[in-house]
């Protein structure tokens, strides 16, 4: 089945509840029953990327799937303590405990900052393609600050062709068949200035004083094929954190929900039950 087919299957059947958080009314994905686990999604396209792991893992668990700040409504001036306690406001809303976090990419580095909060509710971090710091590029940089001279010709194509993308282009072409026709309506879901905004969240990001204060069961999972976040990201996570569980998915890339959702819900449920240092 194509992407296009999953995704419209899974849209039809999702179920919402509006939940009160500290940014407005916002539509949670709730579905399953079990043990809550509460997905992050990145910094681009939305939870849409979960389309494929949602169902899987509502199988065994009660899945929440927020959308970030910034996705219903542009949230240009948001910072990352915001959203973390965003996260602390949907725990609270929904009355959840005994809770797994899992984050990707950007929406990993939401969990991990959450975690280091110490919230007795939490009892597994699992995070996929996350990093402590990442290190914009001078082009990446200077492209940034271009963007705000020229949104509409420069930033907007620059962002939704690089983020989203990227250089995983023929591994989601293979993986994950229907995204070029996909690609264009999440795009434009996620607005400009939010996306710009989490861009300049991640260049002043360091999260090893965070990594180093969680004292649940932590994971970290990482794709052999990322080009988005680098191997070396990864072994900085682990060195920091030598007592959680490493994992690297082979022939993986970044968008792991998207192309390899049996081999990300099988890490996590292996890794939100397993002790540190497993």
């Amino acid at each position: 089945m194509s992407l296009v087919d999953t995704y419209a299957d899974f849209i039809g059947s999702v179920r919402y509840r509006e939940t009160n958080l500290p940014s407005g009314p916002t539509p949670v994905w709730d579905m399953g029953a079990g043990r809550p686990i509460v997905l992050l999604h990145g910094i681009a396209a939305g939870r849409r990327v979960f389309c494929r792991v949602t169902p899987r893992l509502a199988e065994g668990y009660r899945v929440i799937v927020p959308p970030l700040r910034g996705e219903v409504r542009p949230a240009p001036h948001v910072t990352h303590d915001e959203l973390v306690d965003d996260l602390g406001a949907l725990l609270d809303a929904l009355d959840l405990d005994d809770v797994t976090l899992l984050g990707t990419s950007f929406g990993g580095t939401v969990a991990l900052e959450y975690a280091a909060r110490r919230d007795p509710r939490v009892a597994a971090v699992v995070v996929q393609g996350t990093f402590r710091r990442f290190r914009l590029r001078p082009f990446d940089r200077a492209a940034h600050a271009l963007s705000y001279l020229f949104p509409a010709r420069l930033g907007a194509a620059y962002y939704r062709r690089r983020v989203r993308l990227g250089a995983e282009s023929r591994l989601l072409a293979e993986h994950a068949p229907g995204l070029d026709v996909l690609l264009p309506d999440w795009s434009g879901k996620t607005p400009f200035a939010t996306l710009r905004r989490r861009i300049r969240i991640i260049a002043a990001l360091d999260l090893a004083p965070a990594v180093k204060r969680i004292d649940v069961p932590l994971a970290f999972l990482h794709g052999s094929r990322d080009k988005v976040v680098p191997r070396a990201l990864f072994d900085e996570l682990k060195a920091l954190r030598p007592d959680a569980r490493h994992v690297l998915l082979d022939g993986v890339g970044h968008n792991a929900a998207l192309t390899h959702p049996e081999a990300l819900v099988d890490a996590v449920a292996t890794s939100s039950q397993a002790p540190p240092g497993a």
